[in-house]
């Protein structure tokens, strides 16, 4: 009787045992991808669609998918621009997010009238 007992938390236990080592993949997969994700930082000097070229770094590369904040908004020439991605096998950086910076505040100094 006491066997018939002891069964059940033994397959309990090979069950979790086997869910955990299903899961180490995924979850090391995800580490990998954070870990290859990039920031690059700097002022709009060209923009085509689907190319954006900023004054330091690779050439940049949109793709469907690749999200502007703010939503809507064209990017111009001399906007400060953060663009997060990853470098493609192709060597140019794509880009999956590209937040428009705001402009930096105005010097602070003594005035006098």
């Amino acid at each position: 009787m006491k066997a018939t007992k002891r069964m059940p938390m033994r397959s309990l236990v090979l069950a979790a045992s086997a869910c955990a080592v299903l899961a180490m993949p995924a979850l090391a997969a995800a580490d990998d991808y954070r870990a290859v994700e990039q920031r690059l930082f700097g002022q709009v000097i060209s923009f085509e669609p689907w190319h954006l070229q900023l004054d330091r770094g690779p050439r940049i590369v949109l793709h469907r998918g690749t999200v502007i904040h703010p939503t809507g908004l064209t990017l111009q020439n001399g906007m400060s621009v953060r663009v997060f991605g990853h470098v493609a096998s192709d060597g140019a950086f794509s880009a999956d997010e590209i937040d428009v910076m705001p402009p930096p505040p105005a010097a602070w100094g003594w005035h006098r009238n």
